[in-house]
């Protein structure tokens, strides 16, 4: 390949992730910034827009490699929009259970969007892939999370220190929680996107960027006092995690390690319960 094309394909793929940067933020980041009835208008309009714009790429032979990518933003607009209602709640066995709602309907719609769209589970990373390698992963990295949760809960996010027996008594809760949103995000932020991504961009380059998007979605989360320190680990537990995705073409070892990154936090917040 000639100097003047590396030169054309190097901005060819920045153009590319810049797209599909702004598209990211577009559905998770900007609706931290927005309230109230603008905040339901852009949820409904957002993937209108979005399904609109597929249509009209996949109907386009130049354009129709791109429909993949536009459908993936579609579907995690869409579900954005649907568990609205389902985000909150005041009480320990109320946030596990919106939880729970929130983990169905994100992943119930992803899994019928990516069959009507003519993808089978592998595009989304739901598979055995290299189930050792997923399992060491996995299971390494949650136990020492969750050896580590007690003072990280306390010096990183802020939270009370919990006798034992009422840990114990949390624990279940605590479980339940963290891996139902390491199943929610992985799928949403990771299995959606990084097979589609990969097609334009390469394994790095889209992994990155689905860590960058996914650090930025964080912006509204109040879990520790130290944001900007929050927002670098997300980016880099991100990488992570789509590593482990990319290297075991599984979700489950990136699951396993998502929700033992999780305990910490919800320690700290249950703790306040």
């Amino acid at each position: 390949m000639h100097q003047s094309e590396k030169e054309k394909e190097k901005v060819y793929k920045l153009k590319i992730t810049i797209l599909f940067l702004t598209c990211g933020l577009i559905v998770f980041v900007v609706p931290v910034f927005i309230q109230d009835i603008i905040r339901i208008i852009y949820f409904i309009a957002i993937p209108l827009i979005f399904l609109i714009v597929s249509i009209l790429v996949y109907r386009n032979t130049q354009l129709n490699k791109f429909f993949p990518v536009f459908f993936a933003f579609f579907i995690a607009s869409l579900v954005f929009f649907l568990q609205m209602p389902w985000s909150s709640g005041t009480t320990i066995e109320n946030i596990v259970y919106n939880k729970l709602i929130s983990t169905l309907i994100v992943l119930i719609p992803i899994i019928v969007l990516t069959k009507i769209s003519k993808n089978n589970m592998s595009s989304l990373f739901i598979q055995k892939g290299k189930i050792r390698l997923s399992l060491i992963f996995g299971l390494a990295t949650f136990s020492i999370f969750l050896l580590t949760a007690l003072p990280t809960s306390v010096y990183l996010f802020g939270g009370q220190n919990i006798p034992f027996d009422r840990l114990i008594l949390l624990f279940p809760w605590i479980l339940a929680f963290v891996f139902l949103n390491g199943i929610r995000e992985e799928i949403l932020f990771r299995g959606l996107f990084l097979k589609k991504y990969d097609n334009f961009l390469g394994v790095d380059t889209s992994n990155i960027l689905q860590a960058m998007i996914f650090a930025l979605a964080h912006l509204s989360a109040q879990l520790t006092p130290f944001v900007f320190i929050y927002l670098i680990l997300a980016f880099f537990l991100g990488l992570a995690f789509g590593g482990v995705i990319q290297k075991t073409d599984s979700l489950l070892g990136a699951i396993l390690f998502h929700a033992g990154a999780d305990i910490p936090v919800i320690i700290a917040a249950f703790s306040f319960l």
